[in-house]
């Protein structure tokens, strides 16, 4: 299994952030038929990684089992791990345009949850400052800003974006991320956030969208 994206890069320089694309955004990228077949197709992990595309396991949910023996845009099945009547894990090479941003270099890489399914395409990505820039300046190439960004609370704690927000974002922020607010799942909502730091919801609201606002700006910058 490939894990020098992992190794080459340390883990002090790593961000986090997660990428929605809906269904009507990606409408021209040929992955996204795949819902016709499969109720969900979520990456599992990475086998090895070519200048063409990736050789990962996929986990496919299904209403027929026949559509594992079907062509589908942006993947081919090269082996059945294992399969019930409505689930299997398979070895796939992936290889449509959206997949083959990650073979360019390895400071951008899939994670878990990365999934499409009915209601679009869910990507969390890892990878270096320089990586998680590529990746979107090439995400809007094929999507242009048909997609949304969410940060982890892994680079949304990092001393140079926390540097740059203003005291009452940096306290609503980090007391956000040590509540759990951007774990998954969620250990609180905004209003327990309120609650402790004895201010409304909708001032926590406001001061947290502007803070990853912020955050956002100087990655894609």
């Amino acid at each position: 299994m490939d894990t020098k994206g992992n190794q080459s890069v340390n883990s002090v320089d790593l961000r986090y952030m997660q990428v929605e694309v809906s269904l009507e955004d990606g409408a021209l990228l040929p992955g996204v038929d795949t819902v016709e077949s499969f109720r969900m197709c979520e990456y599992i992990s990475l086998i090895e990684r070519t200048p063409q595309g990736l050789i990962c396991y996929l986990r496919l949910e299904y209403d027929h089992p026949q559509v594992l023996n079907m062509k589908h845009g942006g993947f081919e099945i090269l082996e059945i791990k294992s399969q019930n009547e409505h689930t299997a894990l398979v070895k796939a090479f992936a290889s449509g345009p959206l997949t083959r941003i990650f073979c360019k270099d390895e400071e951008a890489w899939w994670v878990n949850p990365t999934k499409l399914s009915t209601t679009g395409m869910k990507m969390t990505i890892r990878g270096t400052m320089k990586g998680m820039r590529r990746v979107r300046t090439e995400l809007e190439g094929l999507v242009g800003n048909g997609f949304t960004v969410k940060l982890g609370s892994e680079t949304l704690q990092e001393p140079e974006f926390m540097d740059m927000l203003p005291q009452k974002q940096r306290l609503v922020l980090d007391k956000a991320i040590k509540m759990g607010y951007y774990s998954r799942p969620r250990g609180c909502t905004q209003r327990d956030i309120a609650k402790v730091l004895d201010i409304k919801q909708a001032t926590v609201s406001e001061h947290l969208q502007s803070a990853e606002a912020k955050i956002i700006h100087s990655i894609s910058n």
